[in-house]
């Protein structure tokens, strides 16, 4: 529904936007993070020096979980937030661009190329950005690299891979196993006598509490000298040590040597180069799988075919066979669980599960081995497709944000299923179908650029006249209409046409007219635009079903832009009925705007706000982000009008906010700008320069929920300076950068410990605090101080 409201006075579709500002995703860390402080400490030195760190290392080293723990302790370092970027369930090259896009949050409704998008949105942004497990793209991860450090120059990257990168100005570091006692029987027998928990030998300690973790009771301490032998034995390797460290439920430490000794002896690798330390780790791994019953590594080795995250529904589905019935697949995930093997996490209240890159690689090749690969691959495709056609089915119904999570969430795998598709001969139809269902995925999620590169690739491989192909041809037009590619857009909807008719189906014919109204919309031809949509709904098979919404929704915001606002209000009823009746949400929210403006038009303010409200909620709930700024442009114009300018100035700053985080504002159209501007005129002539200032930046100060609380009407506790008659605020004239300096030197900070909080160079730091002393008119650190006291941020 997003393309239409390109010429409805709102940001142009084309605009990236991000649903959380000050950057997100950084994994939740499950287990405890032992030891590391030195080389966190050398980490965070070389990231204040160079744009590029990678940590290199042999599988299972920690370099992920060392990543997570520097980003974490910089968070506050990188005003505009940590992204991490989890690669390792990507092995299309082509699809990185995509990968990256998704894990940023980009919404982007342009054709551009995904890198281009990429560099486009960090280019003003101060970011540090953690790309793991680059391994398997290397190339393509270096060449996304070197395009974003040379054209976003705030940005600074934090790379995990098995090899360095080859990016221009890269630092790498390898990362090292945790360390262990020295191999001396004599210092095992005094280590023993000692306090074994000493955070001296790292190795040991992280063995010792997670083996205290599955047998419910610390180790005793006459055991520590095997304990100390066993992970010298495991080469320090964190994974190897957890994977061991399970297994104390059945083994005692001592047994545990034994047994590595004697499967390290008999290893036998192809690679004669191997390092001690893969041997290990493969021993380790060929352990815990010889430890797990038949059908938990059954299920282990299936479950390697899913890209990542999957749930419990999905690995019953996939993985269950006559070997392997459904209702055991619970009992044996618990059981993996229990091993190390899968790791867990929530989202939005539905358990989640994976396994470590290591191990998927492992469980892979014992699939590739036992021949049932190609067999679980195309169960997995099975799998995604049922469940894109049944959202598709479903959408404009009760479960529809439901529907929208749960693809979002299991879009990697979808992504997955579709590249089989199209790189498997005779599997190509199968594309077809998945591009004819996930439509609403890319409009919801704004992932456009990403969406037409599927269906042209979708339609380019099969040719078939099948109504797959005519859904896909429309769903074609409908993203170019986003795009305002008008040309290919007519192409595809009259290609479509033709195909329905070919077809005899009246409902894909219905759609086809449908998406020309999109196209005219966009073209700023509303008659046009009024024209299609009721040439489709006159279709009964069209009319009668839930789609129709809709086309409703798109006749409310046609006639409102046109000026017909009692037909805009017709129009907006019977989208209403349609969520009474179906519980249809998403378009429903569109509608609400479009209603919106027509109050607006008509000088109906306070309907125009609480119409305007009630599209943000729901939009809230979708994280929609395009609906929130659209409905917020509207909502601080009709506050104005209403006479309210002290919290219409707050909106603007909350809507400014949004625009510099979400990247919207040079993409604002003209209709856009000129109300806005209007407004913006108003509430400055209501309030004057210096309260209109102290306003706007205190909504520019709210995070995303407290933006959307205070529109919905949550009262703000009043500026006492501006409000009681006496001098107004005083303006921070200070970048959040300059500002973040400043509040350093109140501190006592030197420039050199400045810069190594900060992540940057001293040059960098000496250049802000001159900045700071030339905007503030100060002359000494002590009056920045003095003057960082009294405007400090909380």
């Amino acid at each position: 529904m997003t393309c239409l409201l390109s010429r409805l006075n709102v940001p142009n579709m084309a605009t990236p936007v991000r649903t959380r500002w000050g950057g997100a995703g950084l994994p939740v860390e499950l287990t405890s993070f032992v030891g590391r402080r030195q080389e966190i400490d050398t980490v965070r030195a070389a990231l204040s020096e160079a744009r590029v760190v990678t940590l290199t290392g042999v599988g299972g080293v920690g370099k992920t979980r060392l990543a997570m723990r520097v980003a974490t302790e910089l968070r506050r370092a990188f005003s505009d937030g940590v992204w991490f970027l989890d690669l390792s369930s990507v092995s299309d090259r082509s699809a990185l661009g995509s990968v990256v896009v998704e894990a940023l949050e980009i919404h982007d409704q342009s054709d551009r190329d995904p890198a281009e998008i990429v560099t486009g949105f960090l280019h003003e942004r101060q970011v540090l950005l953690v790309f793991d497990n680059c391994e398997q793209v290397v190339e393509e991860c270096a060449a996304l690299i070197n395009s974003v450090i040379r054209q976003a120059p705030q940005v600074r990257v934090l790379a995990t891979s098995r090899e360095r990168l080859w990016v221009t100005g890269e630092h790498t570091w390898r990362v090292p196993p945790l360390s262990v006692p020295a191999s001396d029987p004599d210092s095992d027998e005094e280590f023993a006598r000692s306090s074994p928990g000493t955070p001296e030998y790292p190795a040991l300690v992280l063995f010792a509490e997670r083996a205290a973790a599955v047998r419910g009771a610390p180790l005793a301490r006459e055991v520590w000298p095997d304990v100390a032998r066993l992970c010298r034995r495991l080469d320090g390797l964190p994974l190897a040590i957890e994977l061991a460290a399970v297994q104390t439920r059945m083994f005692t430490p001592g047994q545990l040597v034994k047994g590595f000794e004697e499967r390290i002896g008999s290893l036998h690798t192809p690679d004669r180069t191997a390092p001690a330390r893969h041997r290990s780790l493969e021993a380790a791994i060929d352990w815990s799988y010889e430890l797990c019953s038949p059908q938990e590594q059954l299920l282990w080795a299936r479950v390697s075919v899913f890209a990542g995250w999957f749930s419990l529904d999905a690995a019953e589905g996939v993985c269950s066979g006559e070997d392997l019935p459904p209702e055991t697949v619970m009992t044996l995930v618990a059981g993996l669980l229990d091993k190390s093997v899968l790791v867990q996490e929530e989202h939005l209240g539905q358990a989640q599960y994976r396994l470590l890159e290591t191990l998927a690689q492992y469980g892979r090749t014992r699939l590739r081995d036992t021949g049932q690969e190609a067999a679980l691959v195309r169960r997995h495709r099975d799998w995604y497709l049922q469940l894109a056609e049944q959202m598709a089915a479903q959408w404009y119904g009760p479960d529809q944000l439901s529907w929208s999570r749960r693809l979002r969430r299991d879009y990697r795998n979808l992504r997955a299923a579709m590249e089989y598709c199209l790189s498997t001969p005779g599997e190509e139809h199968a594309g077809l179908r998945f591009t004819a269902a996930l439509l609403q995925y890319w409009h919801g999620t704004g992932q456009m650029a990403e969406g037409r590169a599927w269906l042209e690739r979708a339609l380019a491989a099969n040719g078939e006249p099948t109504p797959a192909r005519a859904t896909s041809l429309r769903n074609l037009a409908s993203i170019c209409a986003q795009q305002s590619d008008l040309a290919a857009g007519e192409a595809a909807r009259e290609e479509g046409l033709t195909l329905a008719r070919r077809l005899h189906d009246p409902l894909l014919h219905a759609r086809a007219l449908a998406v020309g109204a999109e196209l005219a919309l966009a073209r700023g031809d509303f008659v046009a635009t009024i024209g299609h949509e009721r040439e489709a709904l006159a279709c009964p098979e069209y009319a009668g079903g839930r789609e129709r919404v809709a086309s409703l929704t798109i006749l409310t915001v046609a006639h409102a832009i046109s000026g017909d606002y009692d037909e805009a209000v017709s129009a907006f009823e019977q989208a209403q009925r349609c969520n009474v009746e179906f519980g249809e949400r998403f378009n429903l929210s569109w509608a609400l705007i479009g209603r919106a403006v027509a109050e607006y038009g008509a000088g109906e303010n306070t309907s125009a706000i609480t119409y305007t409200r009630k599209a943000m909620r729901i939009a809230r709930e979708f994280n929609n982000p395009l609906g929130l700024s659209t409905a917020l442009g509207i909502l601080l114009c009709s506050t104005a009008a209403a006479g309210d300018v002290a919290r219409a100035a707050v909106l603007l700053g909350a809507r400014r906010r949004i625009s510099r985080v979400f990247g919207i504002s040079e993409f604002v159209n003209d209709a856009e700008s000129a109300l806005v501007d209007t407004a913006t005129s108003q509430i400055k002539q209501g309030l004057g320069e210096a309260v209109f200032e102290a306003r706007v930046a205190r909504g520019f100060a709210f995070d995303l929920d407290d933006a959307v609380d205070y529109a919905l009407g949550a009262e703000e506790e009043p500026a006492p300076a501006a409000e009681a008659g006496t001098a107004p605020a005083e303006p921070n004239p200070l970048t959040p950068r300059e500002q973040q300096v400043a509040e350093l030197v109140a501190q006592g900070m030197s420039n050199k410990q400045i810069a190594a909080k900060l992540v940057i160079s001293p040059r960098t730091v000496e250049g802000h605090v001159d900045h700071v002393l030339t905007k503030l008119g100060l002359t000494s650190r002590a009056h920045v101080a003095a003057w960082a006291t009294r405007h400090g941020r909380s």
